[in-house]
C-alpha cells in the first residue's frame, strides 16, 4: 500500500466555502488602499485620516489624501487612483468597492 492510496476521504465532505467565514478587515483595507494609491505615478504621498476604509459586508467604502507632482494633471490622475485602489483592494480581498474619494491636499515642486 502506498501513501497516497492509505488518505482516507469522507463520503460527505463539507465544500470550503462552507467551512466557516473570512472576514477582513477595515484595516486590512486600509493598508492595501494606501500602499495601491502610492503605487500610482506622480503621487507624492498617501494618507487618510482613520478609518480610511469602511466594511460592510463585501462591500468597502475608501477615503484617501494624497499629495501629487507639480504639475500634474490632478483629474485624470485621480481617476488613475480609483481604479488601481479599487482593483488592488477587489485582487487581493475579494471585496467590492463600491467608493474611492480622492482628496488632493497639495501638490509639490520635484526639485
Amino acid at each position: 500500500m502506498t501513501a497516497a492510496s492509505a488518505v482516507i476521504i469522507p463520503a460527505q465532505r463539507v465544500p470550503a466555502e462552507q467551512r466557516g467565514r473570512t472576514r477582513i478587515g477595515a484595516r486590512v483595507v486600509s493598508a492595501i488602499a494606501l500602499q495601491a494609491a502610492g503605487e500610482v505615478g506622480r503621487v507624492r504621498a498617501v494618507a487618510g485620516h482613520p478609518p480610511v476604509a469602511r466594511v460592510d459586508g463585501d462591500l468597502t467604502t475608501i477615503k484617501l489624501d494624497v499629495a501629487l507632482d507639480y504639475p500634474s494633471p490632478v483629474h485624470s490622475i485621480a481617476a488613475e487612483i480609483r481604479g488601481h485602489v479599487a482593483r488592488r483592494v477587489l485582487e487581493l480581498t475579494g471585496l467590492e468597492v463600491a467608493q474611492v474619494d480622492v482628496r488632493v491636499t497639495r501638490l509639490e515642486v520635484r526639485s
